[in-house]
């Protein structure tokens, strides 16, 4: 019997890949519909982890837009979709990281 770590870890290999469910299972040696189980189970894990981040939306990125004292407790990332998030230095790096990932 296979377990957790095993469908985990085969479920983001498939995500990589560009391969059908069905041709996935069949490289593999794994039955198509087990596969499609764990994907839907794990998908439907990460939509009930979600956590809520409180945000601050401002119309310009202009330093004129950016308070003082918030910029030295701040570190901004400019994700490759050109957005930028601003997050507090004392932000938990794992979460920070997560985020991004999410965003782009």
């Amino acid at each position: 019997m296979r377990g957790r770590e095993f469908w985990v870890s085969k479920v983001a290999e498939y995500e990589r890949s560009e391969l059908t469910q069905e041709s996935f299972a069949q490289q593999r040696g794994i039955a198509v519909s087990t596969l499609r189980w764990w994907i839907s189970k794990l998908r439907q894990e990460r939509r009930s982890s979600v956590s809520l981040v409180p945000v601050r939306v401002i119309a310009s990125t202009a330093p004129t837009a950016r308070s003082t004292a918030d910029a030295d407790r701040a570190i901004e990332i400019e994700l490759k979709t050109g957005v930028r998030l601003r997050v507090t230095t004392n932000a938990a790096l794992d979460y920070v990281v997560a985020l991004a990932q999410r965003l782009g």
